[in-house]
């Protein structure tokens, strides 16, 4: 099974494209591939965040050459797991070091992690290219995607596959996105009502974690819109008329970090509101699931066929 899943404004997966194939190979990536650029369009700006399979490495390069492309982080602490061994010290170090939005963070994360180490066989790690793997190597925003959540009818189907014929699947996803885009778009309609203000409720959950980390910033004015916030020994620059801070959390997950409130608290709330990225609002998040985009399930003299079919046979029945 082949799929492409998003993250919708409130941080939930939404399920834009899946496919069935007999194998996964290079020729089947492409085929999927080539088929999801024309659904979103040529002009659609994309990131991909995949497993590492070389048929993805290849399909991306090929279909969407000039767009980025990172690995699951979790796919990637799984062949860690596999190397030592289940280590909680180690896999938290790792997620400190993927997570960083900053290089200079990400080196001393990453020092720390070979330290903690201690010849414990993870050479593998550094031929991974750090672009592949660390958040601040993301262009523009990442929106705090650090692995792949498959929606859970998906994931279910994936394990089950061999008990369905595949027109039954097809009707299964195809419902489930269904009701799932339904749902959704009538949780979207009581956004305002619900949380008075301008972004979902991931948003205004984050906004208000970085707003209690803000306490006992020291802040500098330094010029204009430019600040200096100090937190214990480390000291990080805000420039709010551009949207960034040192620490790159602002930049890479679209939400003020915690460096930004501090420096913003002079402001009422819905004005720190109006610096979310604007796909994080609760006027974006409806478009989302707008029902008409669930393409219907095609008739029969549509289907693409094979050039060579494959016939497969019933399973056989024993009295």
């Amino acid at each position: 099974m082949y799929i492409a899943v998003a993250l919708d404004g409130n941080h939930e997966p939404l399920l834009i494209a899946f496919a069935l194939g007999t194998i996964n190979c290079d020729n089947s990536w492409l085929w999927f591939m080539r088929r999801l650029k024309e659904c979103l369009g040529d002009n659609t700006e994309v990131g991909f965040i995949s497993h590492m399979y070389d048929s993805i490495d290849f399909a991306v390069q090929r279909v969407y050459p000039d767009s980025y492309h990172g690995y699951c982080c979790k796919n990637i602490t799984e062949k860690i797991r596999a190397s030592i061994g289940s280590n909680t010290v180690i896999e938290q170090l790792f997620w400190k070091t993927c997570k960083a939005c900053n290089f200079s963070h990400f080196f001393a994360f990453l020092n720390s992690l070979k330290n903690e180490v201690n010849g414990n066989d993870l050479h593998w790690l550094d031929n991974i290219p750090i672009a592949k793997w660390v958040r601040a190597s993301f262009p523009r925003v990442r929106f705090n995607v650090k692995f792949i959540d498959i929606p859970v009818v998906v994931n279910w189907l994936r394990t089950n596959t061999h008990e369905f014929p595949i027109t039954t699947i097809i009707e299964m996803v195809h419902d489930s996105m269904q009701a799932v885009y339904l749902q959704c778009a009538a949780f979207g309609v009581h956004f305002t009502w619900d949380f008075h203000g301008l972004l979902t409720p991931y948003a205004l959950k984050v906004i208000h974690k970085r707003f209690i980390h803000s306490d006992g910033c020291r802040i500098t004015h330094i010029v204009g819109d430019k600040y200096e916030v100090s937190k214990y020994s480390t000291t990080e620059s805000v420039q709010l008329d551009r949207g960034t801070c040192s620490c790159g959390k602002w930049q890479k997950c679209g939400i003020p970090c915690e460096h930004a409130i501090a420096s913003l608290q002079r402001l009422e709330i819905a004005e720190i509101q109006q610096m979310v990225n604007l796909k994080l609002s609760t006027a974006v998040y409806p478009n989302a699931y707008q029902t008409e985009t669930v393409n219907p399930i095609p008739t029969l003299r549509h289907w693409e066929i094979p050039v060579e079919s494959v016939v497969v046979l019933p399973p056989r029945q024993f009295n």
